[in-house]
Parts: structure tokens; C-alpha cells; sequence
């Protein structure tokens, strides 16, 4: 850095134009000053720059609800959606304390319902199989009887008439690669995308008429 000349030496005009200089000098270190604080408030919320870039300085999460405008919660005339319990349950287990009074030792006769609580839960998700078999009866003359397979069994293995798959794929627009794999994890069933492709075309040929 230069050393600020005898101003006693300088005359009249340097002395301006060595103040002229002098300002011109400190408004580009304001604007560059400027600049980079600006840089540097630069995050994730206020610019493109991707979260992970935010750092131990991440901001703090902002509501974008206004204050004071509505309630926290739910608000007036909103149906709740609370988990409730149903009056017709699937399956019914009581749970009993020790047979035996531990007072007397007497054999517990009188039972009664003090509280009830219910799980709701998904039952165990698996393809079922169903097999058909073509019999053959002879009858005592010599004369042999067939029976004949359902219209819609047409191959020794089939998937059945059910469409989830198509459903998955075409209402919720999941993949083919991305629907089989749920067909798989869920049911059990290593169906290939062409399949599920195929099922898309065959419900397209099945609602036509529509």
C-alpha cells in the first residue's frame, strides 16, 4: 500500500485530484464490501443453492402462515379424522389375570369387560394360488365324461383377473419398473414389467366400448 504524499508539497490541483482519487477508491470498496456480504447471506432459502450447501449456518425454518390469521390446529366446522374404534371388529381377544383368586385360592367365575383397546393393522399381504384340476370319470359301462375348465383358465400358470397392477401403473402412475417391484415386495409375485404393460393394454381393449 502506497504512503499518502506531503500534502504541504502538493499544490492546489493534485490536492484535488488526490481527493477526487481518493473517493472514487472508497465507493468501489463500498460496493464491493456490499457485494460480498451479500455472497455470504446467500442460502438455501433465499437463493438456488442446494441445502446441503447451508452448513452449520442453515436458517432457522420459517412458518409461511401469518400470525394471527387462523388458529393452530384444526379449525372450526373441520371433520376430524381421528382414529376411531370400530363397533364391528375382525377378531376379539380377551386377556384374563391368574385363574386363581390370590386372596382365597378360589377358581374365578365372575368376568366382565372393564376397557377395550384396538389395533388396526394390514393383514398379511400374499398372492393366493388357486388350483384348478380336470377330472376324468369312467363310468361302469366304459364310457368316459370330462370336465371342462373355466372360460378364464387358459394356461397352466396365470395371473387372475384383478387389476392392481394396472392400477398402481395407470392411476397412480407408477412405473413399470416401480409397480412390479411393488407386486413383488407386497404379494409376493415376481411379475415382470412386460406383464403389467400387458395388463395396461388388455383393460385398454377391456374399456373400449366405454
Amino acid at each position: 500500500m502506497q504512503s499518502l504524499p506531503d500534502l504541504s508539497q502538493l499544490s492546489h490541483p493534485e490536492k484535488d485530484a488526490l481527493i477526487h482519487a481518493l473517493w472514487a477508491m472508497v465507493v468501489k470498496l463500498e460496493g464491493r464490501v456490499k457485494e460480498l456480504e451479500e455472497r455470504l447471506a446467500l442460502n438455501s432459502s433465499n437463493s438456488s443453492k442446494p441445502p446441503s450447501s447451508d452448513g452449520l449456518g442453515k436458517p432457522t425454518p420459517k412458518s409461511l402462515r401469518i400470525s394471527g390469521q387462523r388458529l393452530s390446529g384444526g379449525q372450526r366446522g373441520h371433520s376430524g379424522s381421528a382414529l376411531r374404534q370400530s363397533a364391528q371388529p375382525d377378531a376379539i381377544f380377551f386377556h384374563h389375570s391368574a385363574p386363581l383368586c390370590a386372596h382365597c385360592s378360589a377358581v374365578l367365575t365372575q368376568h366382565e369387560v372393564i376397557d377395550r383397546r384396538q389395533v388396526f393393522e394390514l393383514p398379511v399381504l400374499r398372492a393366493q394360488v388357486s388350483e384348478h384340476r380336470l377330472m376324468r370319470s369312467t363310468c361302469t359301462c366304459g364310457a368316459v365324461h370330462m370336465g371342462e375348465f373355466p372360460q378364464d383358465v387358459r394356461a397352466p400358470a396365470q395371473y387372475g383377473p384383478r387389476a392392481f397392477a394396472t392400477y398402481l401403473h395407470q392411476y397412480h402412475l407408477l412405473p413399470l419398473q416401480r409397480t412390479a417391484q411393488v407386486m413383488q415386495d407386497a404379494f409376493g409375485l415376481g411379475m415382470s414389467q412386460a406383464s403389467v404393460q400387458a395388463f395396461g393394454q388388455q383393460a385398454a381393449l377391456a374399456l373400449e366400448p366405454t
